[in-house]
């Protein structure tokens, strides 16, 4: 079974609409939400930009069953990982069994523009470990002390404990994430869309990780983000996403390219055909069923679908009525 989730992306929607759309997904039995959780967007003309934890305590206070978290949350540079660790038992706290937490080495446009300098690879993949362990010690912990090579708490408590087990999910595009995810996390996030990269590099990645810390490979969630518009005219379809251009462009995951209008400039060079192969741009059902089964058939648990549509009530209604019957 393959779970059709939805994100609600704060990059090309405000907060308050965002905030409508996710009712209409809870009314529609979407089970999970993703948010972003950024501070700039990867586009400059008709971007936004709301902060996602302020969104999420609205979202789960306006619904009644979805199951919400970020897609994701960076704990390395604007966030220290002890405030992450109590905004998220906070939430857990007052929604039980509703809220996870996805988390990732970040990107510039987010690190850069809120004041901080942008560091290696390898220093990135440090900090994230480090935040794992300190925001899981804090979970779970009463009093804690610790000192890592980038961040230190003394006498540290959370008082307000979730009441369950958070959900944590990991998300890359390279081995060395994947592996990490399979030794420290509850699943693997990536956007990667190369089925020879998932299936060759990646998942083995995750599962010697999961070998190495003695999980079951099995238990752990695979989780594709997958930018999606749906329309029944393709060409409106397909404007709709252009916005996704810039995102699409991998070296600025790495790099320290923070500009939104820059990114935009050097998105302009992806086309339309590309963005109607590599995303799910779709004007039937039948259409994106057949565009999804092949990660379905790799594996993954469950696609999250960034609604760029149009109207995106309409792809909430085509998933919940025709796309999630079909793989559930």
């Amino acid at each position: 079974m393959t779970r059709i989730s939805i994100q609600a992306a704060h990059e090309q929607v405000n907060p308050k609409d965002l905030l409508s759309d996710v009712v209409t997904m809870d009314e529609k039995g979407i089970q999970r939400c993703w948010t972003s959780d950024h501070y700039m967007p990867w586009w400059d003309s008709g971007a936004s930009g709301g902060a996602a934890w302020p969104w999420l305590g609205a979202a789960l206070a306006r619904t009644r069953n979805i199951v919400i978290g970020t897609g994701v949350t960076a704990p390395i540079l604007r966030y220290h990982p002890a405030i992450v660790a109590q905004v998220f038992a906070t939430l857990e706290y007052m929604f039980p069994g509703r809220v996870f937490l996805g988390i990732g080495r970040g990107e510039a446009l987010n690190e850069v523009t809120s004041g901080h300098s942008w560091p290696s690879n390898a220093e990135k993949f440090e900090r994230l470990k480090e935040a794992i362990y300190l925001i899981r010690k804090l979970w779970t912990g009463d009093w804690v002390d610790f000192k890592g090579n980038y961040y230190w708490v003394k006498d540290s408590k959370l008082y307000t404990k979730p009441s369950n087990h958070i959900p944590l999910y990991l998300a890359g595009i390279g081995k060395q994430s994947a592996r990490l995810a399979g030794e420290e996390a509850d699943g693997f996030v990536t956007n990667e869309l190369d089925i020879g990269v998932i299936r060759d590099k990646l998942f083995p990645a995750l599962k010697e990780g999961a070998t190495i810390s003695g999980k079951d490979y099995s238990s752990l969630e695979k989780i594709l983000f997958l930018p999606a518009s749906y329309h029944e005219d393709k060409q409106k379809a397909l404007e709709s996403i252009r916005f996704w251009r810039g995102a699409m462009i991998k070296a600025f995951f790495d790099v320290d390219v923070h500009d939104p209008r820059k990114i935009q400039e050097n998105g302009q060079i992806i086309g339309d055909d590309t963005l109607e192969k590599m995303f799910l741009v779709i004007s039937t059902a039948e259409e994106g069923i057949e565009k999804l089964k092949k990660y379905v058939e790799l594996g993954f648990t469950e696609i999250v679908l960034t609604n760029s549509s149009p109207n995106r009530n309409e792809l909430v209604k085509l998933i919940s009525e025709k796309i999630s019957p079909y793989y559930c």
